[in-house]
């Protein structure tokens, strides 16, 4: 019998029990730093990219890069060579063109591969490729009903990012300048919300009582909420993705609260110190 293997990428911070027990196949993104070239998630996390940029300030700004083409249809014609099916799910493209790569690799591949891209990064990406992983061995769903559900899934998933200077988005062109140093003389706290088209401004202002307020306003809107997922990651001190595990929990008690540290990828386009507060609904 014929079956579904489920493809992602490695911003969506699986971690590696879970990849195996599934057999999700997990495709590393690059962290380029000068000369030098690492795989996220193999030989550079998020943990050492930050380190990388405090001990360094003066030196390269590291650069993510996507997969190659050819990467892409390594894996999918070695997934599909016994007539299995695949179906490759991936980051945003607002953040990265892997998931337009791996479109291209789809369409000179040998086997039968459909690509989706899920709007999404990091832990909520990670829940949508275990979803569909989880379906896709259970044998009972066809691709395309995988594919119906994992749009479900998106529909009823939010991302909020937090960051403590808009530097690192600036230098990596992921955010007008312009806007960009306003944030950095001013010293702002920012919070967006992720959307497919764009990242959207919910609050900024100075120092740690604008995450507060933000928080507050956060949670008051999310209160009537019933969620299947909820996973924070971020970088720096972990004092606040604890702090908002906390009181994730006592608001959702049969929610398990996953905290980790971002990949390597996130980490260079958010500096250190940020946060992502990441949700899905249940959904029928």
């Amino acid at each position: 019998m014929y079956m579904i293997k489920i493809v992602t990428d490695s911003t969506a911070l699986i971690p590696e029990k879970v990849v195996k027990e599934l057999g999700i196949t997990v495709i590393p993104l690059n962290v380029n730093i000068g000369e030098d070239t690492y795989q996220d998630g193999i030989d550079m996390d998020g943990r050492k990219l930050i380190q990388e940029i405090k001990d360094n300030p003066k030196g390269a700004f590291p650069k993510t890069s996507q997969p190659s083409i050819g990467q892409f249809v390594e894996v999918y014609n070695q997934l599909t060579k016994d007539g299995d099916t695949v179906l490759s799910l991936h980051m945003t493209d607002l953040l990265s063109g892997t998931v337009h790569a791996a479109e291209q690799a789809s369409e000179i591949a040998d086997g039968d591969v459909k690509v989706v891209n899920t709007h999404y990064i990091d832990q909520s990406l990670g829940y949508i490729a275990v979803s569909a992983a989880k379906m896709a061995n259970s044998g009972d769903y066809t691709r395309d009903e995988i594919v119906e559900a994992v749009g479900k899934i998106i529909d009823n998933s939010e991302l909020c990012i937090g960051v403590s200077s808009l530097e690192n988005l600036v230098k990596g062109g992921r955010i007008s300048k312009a806007t960009g140093m306003i944030s950095k003389l001013l010293n702002l706290h920012v919070v967006f919300t992720l959307f497919p088209q764009d990242l959207k401004l919910q609050i900024k202002g100075r120092g740690k009582k604008t995450i507060k307020k933000w928080a507050d306003q956060y949670f008051e809107s999310i209160k009537d909420n019933d969620y299947a997922f909820i996973g924070i990651s971020y970088t720096g001190s972990d004092e606040l993705a604890n702090n908002l595990k906390k009181r994730l929990e006592e608001m959702f008690p049969n929610v398990d609260v996953l905290v980790q540290y971002t990949s390597s990828i996130v980490a260079t386009h958010t500096g250190d110190n940020a946060f992502a507060v990441m949700t899905c609904k249940k959904w029928d």
